[in-house]
């Protein structure tokens, strides 16, 4: 049946209160109610009432006036109390009578959409007789205001609720009362959920995901639109596979192993991905799933209102969403946040504790039995008790991606919503560790604003601030580019970064040394983007803690963060780290050294030391360097080359007579300085500032250094 058909019919159906079929069943439980012995006359009184309330809801005739009279007349021995036991059995007799009149009436109903989707959903689920009973009995109580009523009344003051429930069902009550134990099939399928109140309603005892009761109501008949309504939609990759390429091999073997999973239906099968916020573990879910080609199901993401969820309500979510799928073998779960689903999981990691399911039936249930192959997302593994961690069947850490995927992704997020950045506002960008769904909500705000880059950059200034605490750094007014011409050392820095490159050795390490500005760094960032290695860089202001212990800490995170994004880490100002011992004064000096020492010994990927004062370093450290390399001052002909470089126009060597002791840095300071005031092609000021700059310095050396004039 179309759904426009489906529609159709069921607008023709709403001509009454109730629709045929739904009639016929409700009739029917309180028919059996009505004629069972264990009801009281008070109790069958409360149905007279209601029956007289509720002709035109139950189909029954307005103007069978025979039987309104049956019902008040039995009111009235109620109140007078005289003749109850005859008229007790006349009544029910009568009630028998008409109710199954009105029952031949509409036995040729056809099933409504209410009882399709309870069907479909019950055969989904395998239910046996009792469980279809009890869901279909439970979905007309939360559907239909007079049933829900009535029912109520038994329960309350005649009947208890599971004799009223096993009544309406024709079934034994210890059967179905079995059928209604944690664990058992119904409960363990997650449509329906042991509530946590008081009182003898059924829905006191028991309550149902509003996803599961809106599906019931609203479905059309259909089996994929019952999992819609239910599970939601599926999750849509927004990356490509090639994003991932960072991770080196981990996305093609986790590919490979879920491959197989799934083909051959492996229960089971859990993974946990672990890794700080913005590494993109959700995304490569995402995109992990389509590349499977297979439906991801996000479950448990918010409550049945679109808040945030209770452990209870996840819980729950995941259990419906495992029992749908169990047949459905192109599916994968998504997990995400697994801490939610332990209580007290924020004060565990205040004091620093793990965290643990508890009961050890619910553990081997939860990941020893899933039918689905189900992906866990956590920000860090270490809250995790050990238990937890041995069923998994793979852990997988997911580290930051480098700067130039996250370039290129938010370049790919920008061209789809039609805007363009400047590279360099684009790297700049890219330094924060936030996710492409910010770009995106950015981009599309930018879009409806107007499109420019200033709407962008408006849209993302608020965002990034709040979530990283600071504005991203602005660009640098100039900077000093590397230019081996201008770099003046023993060392062959290009042969160094050729071999490297060509090798792709990682385990080597630097310390470069030589007066401010000349051109360290500037080498360093030179290396690193040949060796396609993002740099992180740390000085020692950034480490220092004025806590006995915290900077010894802070070390041990620098090197660690290195290995997580794979970067190349440079230590600015180093011998503040690394000074002598033989001078130290505090225990906590030698104790930072020793930090530094252990870490530089064993850390397998590149790193780099600066420092202006080698002589300050601790003797120990230099034979932890595979090079040391001495920037010098510029020479006399390196001092025209820079002149010309820095400032388009040429100098003798007899004009810069004098300036030995300049560095690259000092001439872009000057270039910026002439740009200020004005003075581009003035190369006697121009001459001028640079000797003020040299001038200026603190420290000069005691005697021009290489090549100087006779």
């Amino acid at each position: 049946m179309s759904r426009r058909n489906f529609f159709r019919k069921l607008k023709r159906r709403l001509g009454c209160m109730v629709e045929p079929y739904e009639q016929h069943v409700i009739l029917t439980y309180l028919l059996r109610l009505a004629t069972d012995s264990r009801l009281s006359p008070q109790g069958l009184g409360e149905l007279c009432e209601f029956f007289q309330r509720n002709l035109a809801y139950l189909g029954l005739d307005r103007n069978d006036e025979e039987f309104l009279d049956h019902l008040m007349r039995f009111q009235e021995i109620l109140d007078e109390k005289k003749g109850m036991r005859g008229a007790f059995r006349h009544i029910a007799g009568v009630i028998d009578k008409r109710l199954r009149q009105r029952l031949d009436d509409l036995k040729g109903a056809e099933p409504g959409p209410l009882e399709t989707n309870l069907t479909i959903l019950a055969d989904e689920l395998e239910l046996d007789r009792d469980e279809r009973g009890f869901f279909g009995l439970f979905v007309r109580f939360l559907t239909h205001a007079g049933f829900q009523r009535i029912f109520n009344e038994m329960t309350r003051e005649h009947l208890g609720l599971l004799d009223t429930c096993a009544i309406c069902l024709d079934t034994d009550r210890n059967a179905l009362g079995d059928r209604l134990r944690p664990g058992a099939p119904l409960l363990a399928s997650g449509v329906i959920r042991q509530a946590c109140r008081t009182g003898n309603d059924l829905d006191d005892q028991f309550e149902m995901p509003d996803a599961v009761r809106t599906a019931m109501q609203k479905a059309c008949g259909v089996k994929e639109d019952i999992r819609r309504y239910i599970l939601g939609e599926t999750a849509q990759a927004s990356l490509l596979w090639e994003d991932f390429d960072y991770l080196n091999d981990i996305p093609e073997r986790l590919e490979r192993f879920l491959k197989t999973s799934i083909d051959h239906r492996v229960p089971g099968v859990n993974v946990l991905l672990w890794g700080p916020p913005g590494t993109g573990k959700t995304e490569f879910c995402k995109t992990l799933a389509q590349r499977l080609e297979v439906k991801l199901y996000a479950v448990g993401e918010q409550d049945e209102d679109g808040g945030e969820p209770t452990r209870k309500e996840r819980m729950g979510s995941l259990q419906l969403a495992q029992s749908l799928l169990r047949y459905q073998s192109r599916s994968l779960l998504l997990f995400d946040e697994m801490d939610d689903l332990f209580e007290g999981s924020a004060l565990v990691r205040f004091f620093g504790g793990k965290l643990s399911m508890g009961s050890k039936v619910f553990t081997n249930r939860l990941f020893e039995n899933n039918p689905i192959p189900t992906i866990w997302t956590i920000n860090d593994a270490k809250l995790l008790d050990e238990s937890i961690i041995r069923r998994m069947a793979l852990a997988i850490e997911m580290s930051i991606p480098p700067a130039k995927t996250r370039e290129r992704v938010w370049q790919r997020v920008l061209s789809k919503n039609t805007l363009s950045l400047p590279d360099d506002d684009i790297r700049i960008l890219s330094q924060l560790d936030i996710s492409p769904a910010v770009v995106d909500n950015a981009a599309r705000v930018a879009k409806q604003i107007g499109g420019r880059i200033e709407d962008f950059q408006f849209a993302t200034r608020g965002i990034v601030k709040a979530m990283s605490g600071h504005l991203p750094k602005p660009k640098p007014s100039f900077t000093t580019p590397f230019c081996p011409e201008l770099i003046r050392t023993q060392s062959d820095l290009e042969r160094i970064t050729r071999q490297l490159k060509l090798t792709g050795r990682r385990d080597f390490s630097l310390c470069l040394y030589g007066p401010p500005g000349t051109g360290k760094s500037a080498f360093v960032r030179h290396l690193a983007e040949a060796l396609d290695l993002p740099v992180v860089m740390k000085r020692a202001s950034d480490l220092f803690d004025a806590y006995v212990g915290e900077t010894e800490k802070s070390i041990a995170k620098a090197f660690q963060e290195a290995l997580d994004k794979g970067g190349f880490l440079v230590f600015d100002e180093a011998d503040s780290l690394l000074g002598d011992r033989r001078y130290a004064v505090r225990n906590w000096e030698v104790s930072q050294v020793n930090e530094m020492l252990t870490w530089m010994e064993n850390h397998p990927l590149p790193f780099a030391c600066t420092t202006n004062l080698m002589d300050r370093l601790d003797q120990a450290s230099l034979r932890r360097f595979t090079f040391k390399c001495h920037f010098d001052y510029l020479g006399e002909e390196q001092l025209c080359l820079a002149f010309e470089r820095f400032f388009g126009m040429t100098a003798t060597v007899r004009q810069l007579d004098g300036l030995i002791g300049l560095t690259p840095g000092d001439f872009a300071l000057v270039d910026k300085k002439a740009r200020i005031i004005g003075c581009e092609g003035d190369r006697d000021l121009l001459i001028d500032m640079l000797k003020q700059e040299l001038a200026a310095k603190e420290h000069r050396p005691g005697r021009p250094m290489g090549f100087t004039r006779e």
